[in-house]
């Protein structure tokens, strides 16, 4: 099952024990109020329909009923007894908090709103209200609001982790980390169990370049929810990133398992088999992350967002694994398009049109790498490549000092020694042959 990891605060009301009095509605509430404590809903369901039937106005009846259709999810049940308790007593607080709850579960959300609000409205302290005001807001993606919501829950009770863990949420989502990661390590603090306050900790780490933390974070995330999918999906791309392909494959695996409609995690999946040279199974996990994948949200701070510009660029590498040049270029082609400020993709659509023997049109994408990224030694390279291919095609060996210009920035900026070692080789061969002093 996909976990959203959102945590909404459950409201069950406390059944209030009744001592009987001689009437009869008073000792069936009684009666079901200890059918509910010992978990035995049908019983207590039952118990308080007598008191409905005995008495149809009798609020505590339909108060307490809706409860136990609300620890039973049966929410339109809920809805319906918590509607009548609140016709008959408008200003009861449980009972607004209550059908809110249903209202979260049926995702009626402009219902639930109203409820919590009317809530807080009638009690300033309701902790839980605000907490789930809190969530209701991160869900709508009013990030401010849901801080607001959150920080008054804290201040009406600093142990409610799951406040904390709800204003994280809301301070990720608009890239404020640093507070982010505070109110996740104080919900941490107080609740030790809390599996999605590991998995966004560990988001954390991996944007602070602290990986071995963010492992750390999954794995435990995963302890304690092994359902989570997006744990393993994320700790998969940490794998990826420490070269650990065998792991970062057993993970992405699991994370596709538990739920099949994540396009990144095919996109992770389809990185590793290109990198095992298994372009088959990467291209169909590359299409695949197309087809799945979601419009952008921009409104949303993530780094592990679907990136459709990412995809068309990997599955570009698959396709010329396959010997399939020309799909390979409009797939990079397609990636610029998306990722137009992005220097490496137009580094690998240069290099793919070398290959594909249009130089011309692999200057222009070289030439535009170097203009957005300056420092990135792959787009020199590439570039002295394609003079080196231009000089043997034109005969004109002037391009030759072209391409050992090129080369000689990838030995000044490069900071890898193979990159650098290839560098100097070229330079070398074209001095042995005369084109070059």
């Amino acid at each position: 099952m996909k976990k959203t990891g959102i945590l909404i605060a459950l409201i069950i009301s406390a059944i209030v024990l009744f001592t009987a009095c001689g009437d009869p509605t008073t000792e069936y509430l009684r009666q079901g109020d200890t059918y509910y404590d010992q978990g035995q809903f049908v019983e207590a369901i039952a118990e308080y329909t007598r008191a409905i039937e005995k008495n149809p106005n009798l609020v505590a009846a339909y108060t307490h009923r809706g409860a136990v259709y609300n620890a039973r999810g049966e929410w339109d049940l809920a809805i319906a007894d918590l509607s009548k308790a609140i016709q008959l007593e408008p200003n009861a607080v449980v009972n607004y908090q209550n059908r809110a709850f249903a209202y979260l579960a049926k995702e009626q959300y402009d219902q639930a709103l109203a409820d919590l609000n009317r809530t807080v409205e009638l009690d300033p302290g309701a902790t839980m209200a605000y907490t789930n005001l809190s969530w209701l807001y991160v869900h709508k993606g009013n990030w401010d609001q849901a801080i607001e919501s959150a920080t008054k829950a804290v201040q009406l009770d600093p142990n409610s982790y799951d406040a904390y863990f709800n204003r994280g949420v809301a301070c990720y989502s608009k890239g404020e980390i640093s507070k982010a990661q505070s109110d996740f390590n104080s919900a941490l603090n107080i609740n030790r169990n809390l599996a999605p306050a590991y998995n966004y900790r560990g988001k954390i780490n991996i944007v602070s370049d602290n990986l071995t933390q963010a492992i750390d974070d999954f794995s435990k995330a995963i302890e304690i929810d092994p359902d989570m999918a997006e744990a393993y999906k994320l700790r998969g791309f940490v794998y990826i990133e420490h070269r650990e392909a065998e792991k970062a494959l057993d993970d992405l695996n699991n994370a596709i398992k538990l739920d099949d409609s994540d396009a990144m995690s095919y996109f992770y999946r389809g990185h590793v088999y290109n990198a095992n040279q298994e372009f088959d199974r990467s291209l169909d996990d590359l299409s695949r992350a197309l087809l799945l994948g979601p419009a952008a949200d921009t409104k949303t701070f993530d780094p592990f967002r679907f990136d459709p510009g990412a995809i068309y660029l990997e599955r570009a590498v698959a396709n010329r694994g396959k010997q399939q040049l020309n799909q390979a270029v409009a797939d990079a082609t397609r990636a610029v398009e998306l990722q137009p400020n992005y220097a490496r993709a137009y580094v690998t659509l240069g290099e793919l049109l070398i290959v594909n023997s249009d130089v011309e049109k692999a200057f222009t994408a070289l030439n535009k790498a170097i203009e957005l990224d300056p420092n990135l030694p792959e787009a020199y390279f590439n570039r002295a490549v394609a003079y080196e291919v231009f000089a043997i095609m034109t005969k004109n060996y002037n391009y030759y000092d072209q391409s050992a210009a090129d080369l000689q920035k990838v030995i000044k900026i490069s900071k890898d020694p193979v990159q650098v070692e290839a560098a100097k080789a070229s330079i070398r061969m074209m001095q042995s042959k005369g084109y070059i002093p």
